[in-house]
């Protein structure tokens, strides 16, 4: 992040599919418990911050 001069960082949680690479998450496919487990809402109200830092940057 101090190379790249960036200021915070946010993860969301994530999408399970059966392309997915990750074993145990092949495992919650097989058992159904796949799924889209992202938050639009909060993903949109990150962005929304963002956006507003970068408009208050010179």
């Amino acid at each position: 992040m101090r190379k790249l001069g960036a200021r915070e960082h946010m993860t969301f949680g994530g999408a399970v599919s059966a392309e997915t690479s990750d074993p145990v998450a092949r495992h919650m496919v097989e058992r159904g418990r796949g799924g889209d487990f992202r938050n639009p809402e909060r993903i949109k109200a990150w962005a929304h911050h963002i956006g507003t830092e970068l408009g208050a940057t010179p």
